[in-house]
C-alpha cells in the first residue's frame, strides 16, 4: 500500500512538472493581439532597416504564418503581404526579397517574434541561392498597445576579402 501511495504522489508530481512546463510553452494569443504585435514589430522593422548597419529596404510580407493578419495593418506601414506561394514560384526564375514571420508566441505576457529577412531565387547567371537572417522581437502590452523591441539580431556578415598592407621598398 506504501508503494502504492508512494508511486501515485510521483506521478502526480511528475504530472505537474510536465504541465506547467507545457504551459510556459506558450500562451494563446487571439488573431487580433498578433495582428496589433505584427503591426508593431513592422513599425520597428521600418525603422531597424533604415539603420547604417543593416542596408535592407525589405517591403515584401510572407503571408505564411500570419494569413490571419489584415491587409490594412500591413499597407499602413508601406508593407505588401504576398501570398507564400507566389514567393515561393518567384524564386524560381528571379530574386526575391521578403520577411517572413516564423514564430509569435506568449511566454509570460511577452510575446516572442522571429522574424526573418530572406533573400532567395534563381540570378540570371548562376546557381539557385536562399540567405535568411533570424530577427527576434519582444512585444509587450502597454497601455497605449503592444510596444515591441529588438532584443536579437543575427552575427554580422564575415567579410573574407583579402586585406593589403602597403609594402615599402
Amino acid at each position: 500500500m506504501a508503494k502504492l501511495l508512494s508511486a501515485a504522489l510521483i506521478l502526480l508530481s511528475v504530472g505537474g512538472v510536465i504541465a506547467r512546463g507545457q504551459k510556459l510553452m506558450g500562451e494563446p494569443l487571439s488573431d487580433g493581439d498578433k495582428s496589433k504585435i505584427i503591426e508593431s514589430v513592422l513599425d520597428l522593422e521600418l525603422r531597424t532597416q533604415a539603420s547604417v548597419s543593416d542596408f535592407a529596404n525589405i517591403r515584401k510580407v510572407s503571408s505564411d504564418n500570419i494569413e490571419f493578419v489584415e491587409l490594412s495593418y500591413i499597407a499602413k506601414l508601406g508593407f505588401t503581404l504576398v501570398a507564400g506561394s507566389h514567393l515561393r514560384e518567384s524564386k524560381k526564375d528571379r530574386v526575391v526579397e521578403y520577411l517572413l514571420f516564423k514564430t509569435i508566441s506568449l511566454r509570460d505576457g511577452v510575446a516572442l517574434v522571429v522574424l526573418s529577412r530572406v533573400t532567395e531565387g534563381q540570378p540570371c547567371f548562376g546557381a539557385a541561392f536562399s540567405h535568411e537572417r533570424n530577427y527576434t522581437y519582444e512585444s509587450r502590452r502597454t497601455a497605449g498597445g503592444w510596444v515591441s523591441q529588438l532584443t536579437q539580431r543575427p552575427p554580422p556578415m564575415v567579410s573574407f576579402a583579402l586585406k593589403y598592407s602597403a609594402v615599402t621598398r
